[in-house]
Order: structure tokens, then sequence, then C-alpha cells
């Protein structure tokens, strides 16, 4: 009996070593590549997944810009090369939702213009990739989704599972910023609603939109000065509307908690 088990632990320390060195493998084989947070948070604990979802949109722009630019951070997995290494990203169709459009929505992953931007440059580790999204008309009437992933290609395989995929939610009409979460509206400006955010920006001159968000979220006292000008400004406005109080799109009346 206990020569069978023996025989047992021994074929169990076995497996696990195997999947210790499948796992060395796969990381220590060929060159790989995925996604992740900013370079300043890559190691800390709880941003792994930082930046997976970005939005954007059009509508503060100028009239006369057609492209703008989002950046991702990537990163490869094992040594540097003394050589420029390609990579590769595919589109990933979003069931339920509006798909953008290569080329017409933003520059294909086909597109040379692309393409030469999917490179890590030698002796480096990490690339911030610019997705180019295109101004289509449509943009004005509605709002698309770009979800895509690396893809095996070029010098590289891929990487960790949860790490291989973006997406991006992108219009040319106001929108819910990604850093409007839960948490900023339950403590600091209430629900989001366009009428609420088309009336933030009149009455600060700040665009409210991630990047400011984020800039102001670092610091509590600014925080907190923002969210009192907003609400200064909305009483000076009721004052003067008693009858037509503020409301939203929704026919909801427009408050800051």
């Amino acid at each position: 009996m206990k020569k069978l088990i023996y025989i047992f632990l021994a074929a169990g320390l076995a497996a696990t070593a195997g999947c210790q060195k499948d796992k060395y493998f796969l990381y220590n084989d060929t060159g790989r590549i995925q996604f992740g947070p900013d370079p300043s948070f890559q190691y800390r604990s709880g941003y792994e997944l930082a930046d997976t979802v970005k939005s954007f949109t059009f509508v503060y722009e100028d009239e006369a810009i057609h492209q703008d630019t989002v950046f991702f951070d990537i990163y490869t997995v094992g040594g540097t090369s003394k050589k420029d290494r390609q990579f590769k990203l595919a589109q990933v169709q979003v069931d339920g939702l509006m798909n953008a459009q290569p080329d017409k929505h933003y520059v294909g992953f086909d597109n040379p213009d692309a393409i030469r931007n999917f490179v890590i440059p030698a002796d480096s580790v990490h690339k911030r990739v610019p997705i180019i999204l295109l101004r289509d008309a449509s943009l004005k009437d509605t709002s698309v989704v770009l979800k895509f992933e690396v893809v095996d290609g070029g010098d590289f395989a891929v990487g960790q599972q949860d790490n291989l995929w973006r997406q991006i939610g992108f219009t040319d009409r106001l929108s819910q910023p990604g850093r409007w979460d839960a948490t900023f509206a339950k403590y600091y400006f209430g629900d989001y609603s366009v009428t609420k955010h088309k009336f933030m920006i009149d009455s600060t001159g700040k665009k409210w939109d991630d990047d400011f968000i984020t800039e102001i979220y670092a610091d509590y006292a600014l925080l907190s000065y923002w969210k009192g000008v907003c609400k200064n400004a909305l009483i000076k406005y009721n004052n003067i509307h008693k009858s037509d109080p503020l409301k939203d799109e929704y026919g909801q009346l427009v408050i800051f908690p």
C-alpha cells in the first residue's frame, strides 16, 4: 500500500514539474506580447487591467479635425532584441453593439498607416500603441465600439490570456467618460446625463473628459473645489429659471450630491 502511495506521489510531482516546465516554455520559447497598464502602474497591485476599456469623443475637437489617436500600452514578455520587432492586432466583433468599421471609423489594422505603428523598437520591451480613429459623419448620430486583440504573427506570439485585448467606445457626441464611474457618481457629481455634462462644461470651461477627471481625482481639494463650482452654478441657474429648473434628457432634475 505504501509503495502504491509513493508511486502516486511521484506521479503527482512529475505532473506538477511538467506543468511548471510547460509554463516556463510558454513564455520563454519565443517572443510574446501583451497589453498592460501605464508604466507608472505596471507593478502596482490592482492596476493589472487598468486602461482595458477607454472612451473617446470628437465633440471637443475643431470641425477641421478629421482623425485623432488613442494610445494603449503594450509589453513584450522576455528579453529585448537588437532589432525592431513587428506585432499584429485584429478586430474582435462585439455582439449587441455597433462595431467600428475599418477605414471608416478607424484606420484598419491591415492598413500600412497602422502597420508601421505596430513595432517594438530595438532594445525595448514597451510601446505606446496608437489607434487612429476617424471622424466619420455617422458618429454625429451614433457611438461605435472597437475591440481588438493581439494575435500571433510578425515577430511575436500572444502572451497571457487576460491581457490580450483592449476596447474603445467612441463617438462625435458628448458621452459618459470612462472615469465617471460608480464612485465618481455616488460621492461627487451624481448620475451621468448629457445635459449635466454639457452644463458642467459650459459652467467651468473644462472638458470633463477622462483626462480632466483623472487629473482632479488625484487631488481631493481640487475635486471638492470643482464640485462646489458646479453646485453653485446650478443653484444660480435654478434661481434664474425658478419655473423651469434644469432637467436632463430623461426629464429628471439635474442634481449634484
